[in-house]
């Protein structure tokens, strides 16, 4: 049988997060080892910490898997899910904002014919794990997409493009790490300023739906929809205290909207 190459690596988004629920998880599961050795803590407190300290313990482990198979399964799996809805006919071009390792990048290269994918990222290991523009290049070589993408450092604020240069735009768990309102309506105009007439935004993230939707209206985008999973969206909201609720909004450029 013929050897396997090397598979490419996506990362793990946050790290720094993943990496602090462990710790403190395995802090709090060391603190329950202790207090069940300690014989001599009164019965009923003994029990009660017993019980705090290995609910907490389960419940920072468990983030910490929770995250590791988002990064690892599910965004592989929900990347799929959305360039099938997009139908594309290969002779796009795409452009993939905050594309990291190039997980919806590469998706789309794959499925492109003469067209091409260019991803844009400002390569912050605090969001991704190991998050380089070389890691990005080494995955299209493994995935043989090399001669269909290309990739730039630019922020998402100020993309180095011209009116109307793309026939899609895609940003996938990118937009949130901005923290000023300001900032990611900013991004949001540069991307709808990008697209096409008659083009297509498929911008997904773990939080600020409302505020995503109410701007793309605002910045007259068209056949605007949100995409989730309402029995996700009640687990994983509940879970992150409402922090963490993907969803995926798909809307148009309409033909009389900029070029």
């Amino acid at each position: 049988m013929p050897k396997k190459g090397p598979k490419p690596d996506y990362g793990i988004d946050a790290p720094d997060l993943v990496r602090l629920f462990f710790m403190s998880g395995v802090s709090a599961f060391v603190i329950f080892i202790l207090l069940y050795l300690n014989l001599d803590t009164q019965f009923y407190w003994r029990g009660l910490l017993l019980s705090v300290f290995a609910i907490i313990a389960l419940y920072l482990i468990g983030m910490g898997c929770l995250m590791i198979y988002e990064s690892k399964v599910k965004k592989i799996y929900e990347r799929n899910t959305i360039l099938d809805r997009l139908k594309l006919r290969g002779s796009e071009y795409i452009l993939d904002v905050g594309c990291g390792r190039g997980l919806m990048l590469i998706g789309a290269a794959k499925r492109l014919v003469t067209g091409k994918a260019i991803g844009v990222d400002i390569w912050q290991s605090k969001d991704q794990s190991k998050n380089t523009m070389e890691a990005t290049l080494s995955n299209a070589q493994m995935e043989c997409v090399a001669d269909k993408i290309d990739v730039k450092t630019a922020d998402m604020r100020s993309l180095p493009f011209e009116d109307a240069s793309f026939d899609i735009v895609v940003s996938h768990w990118v937009v949130h790490n901005l923290e000023k309102d300001l900032d990611r309506k900013k991004a949001l105009s540069e991307m709808v300023r990008v697209l096409r007439s008659g083009g297509t935004l498929a911008l997904t993230d773990i939080s600020n739906r409302r505020e995503y939707l109410t701007e793309l209206t605002a910045l007259g985008l068209l056949n605007i929809y949100a995409v989730s999973s309402s029995l996700r969206d009640v687990i994983l909201g509940g879970l992150s205290f409402g922090s963490f609720r993907p969803a995926t909004i798909f809307a148009l450029k309409p033909n009389d909207l900029g070029k």
